[in-house]
Protein backbone atom coordinates (compact mmCIF):
# COMPACT_ATOMS: atom_id res chain seq x y z
CA UNK A 1 0.00 0.00 0.00
CA UNK A 2 1.65 3.57 -0.84
CA UNK A 3 0.27 6.79 0.76
CA UNK A 4 2.59 10.04 0.42
CA UNK A 5 3.85 11.53 3.66
CA UNK A 6 6.02 14.25 5.09
CA UNK A 7 9.48 13.07 5.25
CA UNK A 8 12.06 14.14 8.20
CA UNK A 9 15.25 14.32 7.35
CA UNK A 10 17.00 15.94 10.38
CA UNK A 11 17.54 19.38 11.72
CA UNK A 12 18.35 22.55 9.43
CA UNK A 13 16.86 20.04 6.36
CA UNK A 14 13.54 20.79 5.16
CA UNK A 15 10.90 18.23 4.87
CA UNK A 16 10.19 16.46 1.63
CA UNK A 17 6.55 15.23 0.65
CA UNK A 18 6.99 11.66 -0.75
CA UNK A 19 5.28 8.05 -2.09
CA UNK A 20 6.15 6.10 0.55
CA UNK A 21 5.51 2.22 1.25
CA UNK A 22 3.28 1.14 4.33
CA UNK A 23 3.02 -2.70 5.17
CA UNK A 24 -0.28 -4.38 4.85
CA UNK A 25 -2.44 -3.60 7.58
CA UNK A 26 -2.87 -7.14 9.92
CA UNK A 27 -6.02 -8.37 12.01
CA UNK A 28 -5.37 -6.00 14.76
CA UNK A 29 -4.84 -3.00 12.24
CA UNK A 30 -7.14 -0.38 10.93
CA UNK A 31 -6.18 2.17 8.21
CA UNK A 32 -6.70 5.62 8.49
CA UNK A 33 -7.46 9.02 6.00
CA UNK A 34 -6.09 11.60 8.28
CA UNK A 35 -7.80 15.08 7.89
CA UNK A 36 -6.28 17.29 10.30
CA UNK A 37 -3.01 16.53 12.17
CA UNK A 38 -1.74 19.49 14.36
CA UNK A 39 1.76 20.35 15.20
CA UNK A 40 3.03 19.61 18.56
CA UNK A 41 5.90 20.77 20.50
CA UNK A 42 7.06 17.16 20.48
CA UNK A 43 7.60 17.10 17.17
CA UNK A 44 9.44 20.66 16.81
CA UNK A 45 12.00 19.22 19.59
CA UNK A 46 12.83 16.54 17.15
CA UNK A 47 12.99 19.69 14.47
CA UNK A 48 14.98 21.93 16.89
CA UNK A 49 17.21 18.89 17.29
CA UNK A 50 16.52 18.99 20.87
CA UNK A 51 15.81 14.67 20.80
CA UNK A 52 17.79 12.35 19.13
CA UNK A 53 15.79 9.92 17.29
CA UNK A 54 16.24 7.97 14.00
CA UNK A 55 15.81 9.40 10.70
CA UNK A 56 14.56 9.79 8.30
CA UNK A 57 11.08 10.09 10.11
CA UNK A 58 7.43 10.49 9.66
CA UNK A 59 6.28 12.80 12.61
CA UNK A 60 2.69 13.97 13.74
CA UNK A 61 0.98 11.96 16.54
CA UNK A 62 -2.00 14.68 17.31
CA UNK A 63 -4.26 13.98 14.44
CA UNK A 64 -8.10 12.96 13.67
CA UNK A 65 -9.41 11.00 10.26
CA UNK A 66 -11.74 8.49 9.08
CA UNK A 67 -11.22 4.91 9.15
CA UNK A 68 -11.18 3.39 6.12
CA UNK A 69 -10.10 0.01 6.25
CA UNK A 70 -10.44 -2.13 9.53
CA UNK A 71 -8.82 -5.60 10.31
CA UNK A 72 -10.83 -9.28 10.92
CA UNK A 73 -10.05 -9.25 14.75
CA UNK A 74 -10.93 -5.79 15.16
CA UNK A 75 -14.17 -5.11 17.28
CA UNK A 76 -15.68 -1.58 17.87
CA UNK A 77 -14.72 0.16 14.20
CA UNK A 78 -16.14 0.59 11.48
CA UNK A 79 -15.01 1.70 7.37
CA UNK A 80 -16.48 5.52 7.81
CA UNK A 81 -16.30 6.06 11.49
CA UNK A 82 -14.16 9.02 12.50
CA UNK A 83 -11.80 8.97 14.73
CA UNK A 84 -8.92 10.64 17.06
CA UNK A 85 -5.49 8.85 17.17
CA UNK A 86 -4.41 8.38 20.58
CA UNK A 87 -0.17 7.88 20.50
CA UNK A 88 -0.60 5.65 23.91
CA UNK A 89 -2.91 2.84 23.29
CA UNK A 90 -2.93 0.37 26.64
CA UNK A 91 -1.08 -2.81 26.04
CA UNK A 92 -3.58 -4.07 28.66
CA UNK A 93 -0.46 -6.43 29.91
CA UNK A 94 2.10 -4.35 31.71
CA UNK A 95 1.57 -2.81 35.20
CA UNK A 96 1.31 0.86 34.16
CA UNK A 97 -1.10 -0.02 31.46
CA UNK A 98 -3.01 -2.02 33.82
CA UNK A 99 -3.16 0.67 36.31
CA UNK A 100 -5.18 3.15 33.80
CA UNK A 101 -1.06 5.35 32.35
CA UNK A 102 -0.19 3.85 28.90
CA UNK A 103 1.44 6.52 28.72
CA UNK A 104 4.01 5.37 31.04
CA UNK A 105 3.95 1.86 29.96
CA UNK A 106 8.02 0.73 29.56
CA UNK A 107 7.50 -1.07 25.89
CA UNK A 108 5.92 2.34 24.69
CA UNK A 109 7.99 4.62 25.82
CA UNK A 110 11.27 2.13 24.34
CA UNK A 111 9.30 2.16 21.08
CA UNK A 112 9.32 6.17 21.34
CA UNK A 113 13.09 6.56 21.36
CA UNK A 114 13.89 3.83 18.85
CA UNK A 115 10.92 5.30 16.27
CA UNK A 116 8.78 2.35 16.06
CA UNK A 117 5.41 1.14 16.96
CA UNK A 118 4.96 -0.70 20.24
CA UNK A 119 5.94 -4.00 18.52
CA UNK A 120 9.59 -2.50 17.24
CA UNK A 121 8.46 -2.31 13.80
CA UNK A 122 7.73 0.69 11.68
CA UNK A 123 5.86 -0.65 8.95
CA UNK A 124 6.81 2.36 6.87
CA UNK A 125 10.02 2.32 4.02
CA UNK A 126 11.14 4.43 1.44
CA UNK A 127 12.88 3.01 -1.36
CA UNK A 128 12.99 -0.11 0.51
CA UNK A 129 14.71 1.45 3.36
CA UNK A 130 13.04 1.92 6.99
CA UNK A 131 11.11 5.32 7.59
CA UNK A 132 10.37 5.57 11.23
CA UNK A 133 7.71 6.78 13.41
CA UNK A 134 7.38 10.14 15.13
CA UNK A 135 5.47 9.19 18.75
CA UNK A 136 5.07 5.40 17.56
CA UNK A 137 2.20 7.40 15.50
CA UNK A 138 4.00 9.17 12.16
CA UNK A 139 0.66 10.74 10.80
CA UNK A 140 1.69 13.24 9.31
CA UNK A 141 0.38 11.69 5.96
CA UNK A 142 -2.55 10.72 3.81
CA UNK A 143 -3.09 7.28 5.39
CA UNK A 144 -1.90 5.58 8.93
CA UNK A 145 -1.67 1.82 9.57
CA UNK A 146 -2.35 1.46 13.17
CA UNK A 147 -3.14 -0.97 16.01
CA UNK A 148 -6.98 -0.38 16.50
CA UNK A 149 -6.93 0.43 19.75
CA UNK A 150 -5.09 3.88 18.55
CA UNK A 151 -8.31 4.46 17.34
CA UNK A 152 -11.12 6.39 19.48
CA UNK A 153 -14.05 7.14 18.00
CA UNK A 154 -15.51 10.53 18.59
CA UNK A 155 -19.03 9.92 17.10
CA UNK A 156 -20.79 12.91 15.19
CA UNK A 157 -20.78 16.74 15.64
CA UNK A 158 -17.35 17.73 16.17
CA UNK A 159 -15.92 18.61 12.78
CA UNK A 160 -12.58 16.89 12.10
CA UNK A 161 -10.58 19.33 11.65
CA UNK A 162 -11.17 20.76 15.30
CA UNK A 163 -10.75 17.08 16.80
CA UNK A 164 -7.45 16.87 15.76
CA UNK A 165 -6.41 18.74 18.96
CA UNK A 166 -8.21 16.67 21.59
CA UNK A 167 -5.44 13.99 20.33
CA UNK A 168 -2.46 15.23 22.22
CA UNK A 169 -3.32 19.39 23.30
CA UNK A 170 -6.26 18.60 25.15
CA UNK A 171 -5.73 14.97 26.53
CA UNK A 172 -2.59 16.73 27.85
CA UNK A 173 -3.80 20.21 28.98
CA UNK A 174 -7.18 19.47 30.34
CA UNK A 175 -5.97 15.72 31.86
CA UNK A 176 -3.32 17.87 34.00
CA UNK A 177 -5.93 19.74 35.44
CA UNK A 178 -8.53 17.43 36.16
CA UNK A 179 -7.04 14.27 36.48
CA UNK A 180 -3.15 15.19 37.30
CA UNK A 181 -3.42 17.94 40.23
CA UNK A 182 -7.49 17.90 40.67
CA UNK A 183 -7.98 21.39 40.93
CA UNK A 184 -10.03 22.39 43.30
CA UNK A 185 -12.85 24.67 43.25
CA UNK A 186 -11.71 28.35 44.05
CA UNK A 187 -8.26 27.76 43.61
CA UNK A 188 -5.59 30.06 41.91
CA UNK A 189 -3.90 28.55 39.55
CA UNK A 190 -0.59 30.23 37.25
CA UNK A 191 0.08 28.55 33.99
CA UNK A 192 3.06 29.39 32.18
CA UNK A 193 3.12 28.93 28.68
CA UNK A 194 -0.32 29.89 26.91
CA UNK A 195 0.72 27.41 23.27
CA UNK A 196 -1.66 24.91 22.28
CA UNK A 197 -1.56 22.74 25.62
CA UNK A 198 -1.52 25.90 27.62
CA UNK A 199 -4.97 27.05 26.38
CA UNK A 200 -6.19 23.67 27.20
CA UNK A 201 -4.78 24.33 31.20
CA UNK A 202 -6.58 27.25 31.40
CA UNK A 203 -10.12 26.17 29.82
CA UNK A 204 -9.95 23.20 32.32
CA UNK A 205 -8.96 25.48 35.23
CA UNK A 206 -12.22 27.48 34.34
CA UNK A 207 -14.17 24.13 34.17
CA UNK A 208 -12.89 23.19 37.69
CA UNK A 209 -13.85 26.63 38.88
CA UNK A 210 -10.35 27.80 39.48
CA UNK A 211 -10.44 31.45 40.25
CA UNK A 212 -7.55 33.50 39.58
CA UNK A 213 -6.47 31.84 36.28
CA UNK A 214 -2.81 33.80 35.44
CA UNK A 215 -1.27 33.28 32.29
CA UNK A 216 2.09 34.43 31.49
CA UNK A 217 3.48 34.30 28.03
CA UNK A 218 5.61 36.93 25.99
CA UNK A 219 3.38 36.44 22.92
CA UNK A 220 0.50 38.65 22.60
CA UNK A 221 -1.60 36.56 20.54
CA UNK A 222 -1.30 33.96 22.88
CA UNK A 223 -2.56 36.34 26.00
CA UNK A 224 -5.46 37.78 24.24
CA UNK A 225 -6.72 34.05 23.01
CA UNK A 226 -5.92 32.94 26.92
CA UNK A 227 -8.27 35.91 27.71
CA UNK A 228 -11.12 34.70 26.11
CA UNK A 229 -10.75 31.47 26.94
CA UNK A 230 -11.09 31.85 30.64
CA UNK A 231 -7.97 33.44 31.79
CA UNK A 232 -8.56 36.13 34.35
CA UNK A 233 -5.02 37.53 34.03
CA UNK A 234 -2.82 36.95 31.38
CA UNK A 235 0.72 39.11 31.37
CA UNK A 236 4.09 39.42 29.71
CA UNK A 237 6.87 37.48 31.96
CA UNK A 238 8.01 41.02 33.43
CA UNK A 239 4.31 41.66 34.91
CA UNK A 240 4.17 38.46 36.84
CA UNK A 241 5.64 39.16 39.85
CA UNK A 242 3.39 42.53 40.24
CA UNK A 243 0.20 40.58 39.25
CA UNK A 244 0.63 37.83 41.37
CA UNK A 245 1.46 40.43 44.50
CA UNK A 246 -1.74 41.89 43.70
CA UNK A 247 -4.48 38.46 42.74
CA UNK A 248 -2.37 35.81 44.78
CA UNK A 249 0.20 37.15 47.14
CA UNK A 250 1.07 34.10 48.83
CA UNK A 251 1.79 32.42 45.83
CA UNK A 252 -0.54 30.17 43.42
CA UNK A 253 -2.13 27.20 44.42
CA UNK A 254 -1.59 25.24 42.11
CA UNK A 255 1.01 26.13 38.95
CA UNK A 256 1.76 24.40 35.64
CA UNK A 257 4.73 24.72 34.00
CA UNK A 258 3.50 24.12 30.34
CA UNK A 259 7.12 25.22 28.31
CA UNK A 260 9.19 22.46 29.66
CA UNK A 261 12.52 24.15 30.53
CA UNK A 262 14.45 24.20 33.50
CA UNK A 263 14.21 27.84 34.38
CA UNK A 264 9.61 27.76 33.98
CA UNK A 265 9.73 25.00 36.09
CA UNK A 266 11.69 26.88 38.99
CA UNK A 267 9.48 29.72 38.44
CA UNK A 268 6.57 28.05 38.94
CA UNK A 269 7.72 26.76 42.10
CA UNK A 270 9.37 30.01 42.96
CA UNK A 271 5.65 31.23 42.51
CA UNK A 272 3.73 29.06 44.02
CA UNK A 273 2.40 29.34 47.92
CA UNK A 274 3.01 26.48 50.92
CA UNK A 275 1.12 23.41 50.57
CA UNK A 276 0.68 24.21 46.55
CA UNK A 277 1.01 21.53 43.59
CA UNK A 278 3.30 22.11 41.23
CA UNK A 279 2.98 20.19 37.89
CA UNK A 280 5.42 20.13 34.94
CA UNK A 281 3.32 19.29 31.90
CA UNK A 282 5.76 20.67 29.18
CA UNK A 283 9.07 18.21 27.90
CA UNK A 284 12.34 19.92 28.22
CA UNK A 285 15.23 18.98 25.85
CA UNK A 286 17.48 15.98 25.98
CA UNK A 287 19.54 16.36 29.12
CA UNK A 288 18.10 19.52 31.10
CA UNK A 289 18.20 19.22 34.59
CA UNK A 290 16.22 21.14 37.38
CA UNK A 291 18.79 22.14 40.50
CA UNK A 292 16.31 21.85 43.50
CA UNK A 293 16.43 23.35 47.20
CA UNK A 294 14.43 20.14 49.04
CA UNK A 295 14.33 21.97 51.98
CA UNK A 296 12.04 24.16 50.44
CA UNK A 297 9.71 21.96 49.74
CA UNK A 298 10.06 20.28 52.64
CA UNK A 299 8.74 23.32 54.99
CA UNK A 300 6.35 24.84 52.25
CA UNK A 301 4.76 21.93 51.91
CA UNK A 302 4.81 21.58 48.67
CA UNK A 303 3.87 19.01 45.97
CA UNK A 304 6.49 18.99 42.84
CA UNK A 305 5.39 16.11 40.58
CA UNK A 306 4.88 15.67 36.31
CA UNK A 307 2.06 14.40 33.96
CA UNK A 308 1.94 12.71 30.97
CA UNK A 309 -0.72 12.52 28.63
CA UNK A 310 -3.19 14.23 30.74
CA UNK A 311 -2.64 11.31 33.88
CA UNK A 312 -5.68 8.52 32.46
CA UNK A 313 -6.28 6.39 29.90
CA UNK A 314 -7.20 8.59 26.17
CA UNK A 315 -9.86 5.66 26.29
CA UNK A 316 -11.24 7.17 29.24
CA UNK A 317 -10.86 10.59 29.33
CA UNK A 318 -11.59 11.47 25.72
CA UNK A 319 -15.14 10.48 26.33
CA UNK A 320 -15.07 13.24 28.69
CA UNK A 321 -13.69 15.93 27.04
CA UNK A 322 -15.81 15.30 24.38
CA UNK A 323 -18.97 15.72 26.79
CA UNK A 324 -17.11 19.21 28.01
CA UNK A 325 -17.03 20.01 24.12
CA UNK A 326 -20.61 19.17 23.40
CA UNK A 327 -21.77 21.14 26.18
CA UNK A 328 -19.85 24.47 24.91
CA UNK A 329 -17.79 24.06 28.54
CA UNK A 330 -14.64 23.12 26.49
CA UNK A 331 -13.49 25.23 23.21
CA UNK A 332 -11.57 23.50 19.90
CA UNK A 333 -12.60 26.05 17.10
CA UNK A 334 -10.82 29.44 18.72
CA UNK A 335 -7.22 27.01 19.34
CA UNK A 336 -7.32 26.13 15.67
CA UNK A 337 -4.30 28.22 13.88
CA UNK A 338 -3.32 28.63 10.39
CA UNK A 339 -3.93 25.79 8.38
CA UNK A 340 -1.76 24.07 5.57
CA UNK A 341 -1.49 21.42 2.93
CA UNK A 342 0.60 18.24 3.42
CA UNK A 343 2.61 19.95 0.52
CA UNK A 344 3.17 22.93 2.49
CA UNK A 345 4.82 21.35 5.63
CA UNK A 346 7.89 23.28 5.56
CA UNK A 347 5.53 26.43 6.19
CA UNK A 348 3.76 24.94 8.46
CA UNK A 349 6.85 24.08 10.74
CA UNK A 350 7.57 27.68 10.03
CA UNK A 351 4.72 28.97 11.13
CA UNK A 352 4.79 26.54 14.40
CA UNK A 353 8.21 27.78 15.24
CA UNK A 354 7.32 31.13 15.00
CA UNK A 355 5.17 31.01 18.01
CA UNK A 356 1.76 31.77 16.62
CA UNK A 357 -1.22 31.49 17.97
CA UNK A 358 -3.76 28.40 17.74
CA UNK A 359 -2.25 25.10 16.98
CA UNK A 360 -0.84 24.78 13.47
CA UNK A 361 -2.66 22.21 11.37
CA UNK A 362 -1.56 20.32 8.52
CA UNK A 363 -4.41 18.99 5.59
CA UNK A 364 -3.23 15.80 4.11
Amino acid sequence: MKTRAAVFWGPGRPFTVEDIDLAEPGPLDVVVRMAAVGICGTDLHNVKGEWDRPKPMVLGHEGAGVVEWVGDDVHGLEPGDEVVLSWAPSCHECDDCLAGRPARCVRLNRAIAGGTLVDGTTGMSLGGETLYRGTATGCLAERVVVDWRAALPIGTGVPLRDAALLGCAALTGVGAVLFAARVRHGASVLVIGAGGVGQFVVQASRIAGAAPIVVVDPVDGRREQARALGATHAVAPDELAGTLARVAPTGADYAFDVVGDPETSLLALRSSGSGATVVLVGLPPAGARLDLDPIDLIRRERWLTGTIYGSEDPAVALPILLEHVREGRLELAPLVGPEFALDQINDAIGASLSGVAGRVLVKP
